[in-house]
C-alpha cells in the first residue's frame, strides 16, 4: 500500500486517513465524507485510488439521495459499487466494504423498483 505525498511516494498511512470520512459517512454527513475522502484519493494510485474513488462516488450518491435527486444518486451509486467490487480491500481494512456493497446493491434495487420513494430508504453505514 503506497500513496504519493508531494512528488515522492511513501508507504502506508492511507487507511488511517480514511477514518474521518468514515465517521462522517456513518453519521449521514455524506457530502463531508466525500470531501474528506477526496483529500486522501488525490494522493493515491493503483487499486487503493480506485477503491477510495468508489467510496467517494457512493457518498456523493447518498448525498444526492438526501437531496431527493434519485437519478444522479443511482448513477453515482452504481459507479461507486462497481469500483469497490472490482477487487477486495486489504483484509486489515476495518471498513465493512462487503456489507456496504450489499446495502448499496439493495438500495439500487429499491431505486429501480416501481413507485420508489426517496424518503423510504435505510441508508448504509460503513
Amino acid at each position: 500500500m503506497r500513496y504519493r505525498e508531494g512528488m515522492g511516494e511513501v508507504s502506508g498511512g492511507w487507511l488511517e486517513r480514511l477514518e474521518p470520512g468514515r465517521l462522517a459517512f456513518n453519521r449521514g454527513a455524506y457530502f463531508e465524507a466525500h470531501e474528506l475522502w477526496e483529500e486522501v484519493w488525490r494522493t493515491l494510485d493503483g487499486v487503493e485510488r480506485l477503491h477510495v474513488h468508489g467510496l467517494i462516488q457512493i457518498a456523493a450518491g447518498l448525498h444526492h439521495l438526501q437531496q431527493r435527486r434519485p437519478r444522479p444518486a443511482a448513477s453515482l451509486l452504481r459507479k461507486g459499487l462497481d469500483k469497490i467490487s472490482r477487487a477486495a480491500f486489504a483484509p486489515s481494512v476495518d471498513l465493512h466494504v462487503e456489507e456496504l456493497a450489499r446495502d448499496v446493491a439493495r438500495l439500487l434495487a429499491e431505486l429501480d423498483g416501481p413507485g420508489a420513494r426517496v424518503t423510504a430508504f435505510r441508508l448504509p453505514r460503513l
